[in-house]
C-alpha cells in the first residue's frame, strides 16, 4: 500500500477493505478503471551520496496513454541520504512528467519520511518537500551533500549559541544558514538526496526515451496541451533538426500569445529559422500582435526595426495591427515606420482611425506622425479638425 504526497493530509488511497470491494465489484461488472500502458527500462544513475562509487541499477517505468505517447515516468528509490550511515534509509517511489519534470512521490504504508530523531514527517513538510523537487532552479544544485554537513553556520561559527543558529538536520549537524529555506527544517540531507534525483542525472534520460517517441502527432499532441513547457520541448527539438521543419509555423505562432518572458525569444527563433524567407517570419510575427503583451510584442517590432531592408508591405502590415495595442508599443511601430520614410494609403487609412481613440496620447502621437505626411484631402480634414479640437493639448 502507498501513500501520495500532497497538499492533503497523508491516507492511504486506498483502505484495504475499500478496495477488496471495489476489485470484487469490477470484476463482477466486468470494469477496471483505465491504466497507462508502461515498459520498465533499467538505467544506472550515480548515488549522489557516494559519487565516485560505481553507478547504481535502477528500474524506470515508462508509461504510455491510449494513443501511445509518453505520459511520464516512475522510479522506486531505496537510498541512503547521509554520509555516516546512520540516517534511515529513504525508500520512496518518484514521479515525473514525459518532460522530466517532477511531479509527486509515494512512500510504502508504514515507511514515511522522517527528520531528526527518525521523528515523521508531518503534512506541511510533505507540501514544503514537493514546492521544493519542483524547482528545478533550487540553490541545492550549487552545493553537495558535504556542505550541509558542516558542523556551524557562519553565525553559530562567530559564537552565537542562540536556538535559532543552532538548528540540526540530518542526524546531529547544523544546516548552514545558505539553504535554510531550500530545504525541509531538520531534513536537510534527505530534501537534497531526493532533489538531486528529482532534478539531475535522471531528467535527460527520461527525455531522450521521450524524444525516441516523437511523431508528428506525437508533436501535435504536445503542441496542443498548450503548456509552454511542453511547447518549448518541442521547439527545442525542432531547432535540433536540420534544415528546420517548418509544418508547424501557424501552430507556434498562435501560441504565441501564451508564451512568458522566458518563452518569446524560443518562439521568435523558431519562426525565424523554420520560415522559407523572412517575410514569411515577419508577416506571422506580426498577425501574432494584437494579442501579445506589451513586452513581447515589443520584442517583435524590435525584430522588425533591426532588418534594413525591410519590404514596404512589411510596414503597411504592421500598421494595420497596431489599432488595439497601448500607446508604447503604437510608438515604436510609428517610429519605425518613420524611420523608413515610407507612406501609404493604406498606412494612412489605419493611422487616421488613431486619431478617434478614447487615448489621448494615442491620437496625439497618431496626429504628430500625420502631420509630416502628404494625405488625401479627407485624411488632411480629419487631421485638421482633431488639431483645432485639442490645440489646447497639442
Amino acid at each position: 500500500m502507498a501513500y501520495l504526497m500532497s497538499k492533503l493530509p497523508f491516507l492511504p488511497v486506498f483502505q484495504s477493505t475499500a478496495w477488496i470491494t471495489l476489485l470484487s465489484i469490477c470484476f463482477l461488472i466486468g470494469w477496471l478503471p483505465p491504466v497507462d500502458a508502461k515498459e520498465t527500462t533499467t538505467i544506472q544513475l550515480t548515488d549522489p551520496v557516494y559519487p565516485k562509487k560505481p553507478k547504481k541499477e535502477h528500474s524506470l517505468t515508462a508509461y504510455f496513454n491510449d494513443e501511445g505517447f509518453p505520459s511520464g515516468y516512475s522510479m522506486e528509490l531505496i537510498n541512503e541520504v547521509c554520509l555516516d550511515g546512520v540516517c534511515k534509509l529513504v525508500e520512496v517511489t518518484m514521479y515525473w512528467d514525459a518532460l522530466g519534470f517532477y511531479q509527486s512521490l509515494e512512500y510504502p504504508e508504514g515507511k514515511p519520511l522522517t527528520k531528526v530523531e527518525h521523528e515523521p514527517f508531518v503534512p506541511a513538510d510533505y507540501e514544503k518537500l514537493d514546492s521544493i523537487l519542483k524547482d528545478r532552479e533550487s540553490i541545492l544544485d550549487d552545493h553537495e551533500l558535504g556542505f550541509l554537513a558542516s558542523e556551524k553556520d557562519e553565525k553559530s561559527a562567530e559564537g552565537e549559541d542562540d536556538d535559532e543558529y543552532q538548528e540540526v538536520d540530518g542526524v546531529s549537524k547544523a544546516t548552514p544558514g545558505a539553504v535554510k529555506e531550500a530545504v525541509v527544517k531538520d531534513a536537510a540531507w534527505t530534501t537534497w538526496v531526493l532533489w538531486k534525483y528529482a532534478n539531475t542525472e535522471l531528467v535527460p534520460i527520461m527525455q531522450r526515451m521521450t524524444k525516441s517517441q516523437f511523431s508528428p502527432d506525437f508533436l501535435m499532441h504536445l503542441l496542443d496541451s498548450k503548456d509552454w513547457r511542453r511547447v518549448a520541448f518541442v521547439i527545442n527539438h525542432l531547432l535540433g533538426q536540420k534544415p528546420v521543419a517548418p509544418q508547424y509555423l501557424d501552430e507556434i505562432a498562435a501560441l504565441m500569445p501564451l508564451a512568458g518572458i522566458d518563452h518569446i525569444d524560443l518562439a521568435i527563433e523558431y519562426l525565424r529559422k523554420a520560415s522559407p524567407d523572412k517575410n514569411t517570419c515577419y508577416r506571422k510575427l506580426i498577425g501574432t500582435l494584437p494579442e501579445l503583451n506589451g513586452y513581447n510584442a515589443a520584442l517583435v517590432i524590435e525584430l522588425l526595426e533591426s532588418d534594413g531592408q525591410l519590404e514596404n508591405a512589411i510596414l503597411e502590415k504592421l500598421a494595420a495591427s497596431i489599432g488595439s495595442q497601448e500607446y508604447y508599443l503604437i510608438h515604436l511601430a510609428l517610429r519605425l515606420i518613420e524611420g523608413r520614410e515610407f507612406f501609404s494609403n493604406a498606412i494612412e487609412a489605419d493611422i487616421v482611425k488613431l486619431l478617434e481613440v478614447q487615448d489621448f496620447f494615442i491620437a496625439r502621437r497618431a496626429s504628430n506622425f500625420l502631420s509630416n505626411q502628404k494625405l488625401s484631402a479627407s485624411a488632411k480634414e480629419k487631421l485638421d479638425a482633431f488639431r483645432v479640437k485639442y490645440a489646447d493639448r497639442l
